[in-house]
């Protein structure tokens, strides 16, 4: 039998890398269209204390730019699981409480840091103060910027009372394959917002041992 030609081999290589290029995209979007249609996030809210985002909101629609308003890969937010939170107009009592149970509860995780990211959204001009201390306590987490209307056009479904996401002040809960699945209000009285992050805590230690990506 006739050996296969250089142009014969060099086809069948292109066909194998498009094959592999096309399931590195298409492979999230099966697993995630399974999840949802097996229950999954159901499943894992049957006993959240979280508010449950049925069904789960895109990530990618957020259009997240960065500081030098070039635009934010999806890519960069694949293969972790983040806690995101959507700075209000005003960082006041609340806002502050829940930046910190943000920072905790990550530590909180003890070996499943690694797995969970933190994420600062805001979709507000910051003065210079807030920026230094955002700065200073949370050099952790990841800052993104987002456009307001378009932040509280996508994430108006999860709202409740015509509250809008950029006023809110809520974290929520990313999974590994950018979809936004849960939220949490902030709370000004300090002592309620630490009970309310064990509630934070334990979804997401539950969500992390259920799914073993990340």
């Amino acid at each position: 039998m006739d050996a296969p030609s250089p142009s014969n081999r060099t086809a069948a290589a292109n066909r194998r890398a498009l094959l592999i290029t096309a399931a590195i995209f298409i492979l999230p979007v099966i697993v995630a269209y399974t999840l949802l249609k097996t229950g999954w996030y159901n499943a894992a809210g049957t006993s959240n204390r979280g508010l449950l985002i049925d069904p789960p909101i895109s990530f990618d629609e957020l259009r997240l730019t960065d500081a030098r308003q070039q635009a934010v890969p999806a890519e960069d937010f694949r293969k972790k699981w983040w806690l995101m939170y959507v700075m209000p107009a005003q960082c006041e009592a609340a806002c502050r409480n829940s930046l910190f149970l943000m920072r905790q509860t990550h530590q909180a995780l003890g070996p499943d840091q690694h797995r969970v990211a933190e994420l600062i959204v805001i979709p507000h001009d910051l003065d210079a103060e807030l920026k230094a201390w955002l700065a200073q306590e949370f050099s952790g987490a990841r800052q993104v910027i987002a456009e307001i209307d378009n932040l509280d056009s996508v994430l108006g479904a999860a709202m409740t009372g015509g509250e809008r996401a950029s006023h809110a002040g809520h974290l929520f809960l990313v999974d590994t394959m950018g979809a936004i699945f849960m939220h949490y209000p902030g709370y000004s009285d300090e002592h309620e917002s630490i009970l309310k992050g064990r509630d934070l805590l334990k979804d997401l230690q539950k969500v992390l041992k259920i799914s073993k990506i990340g």
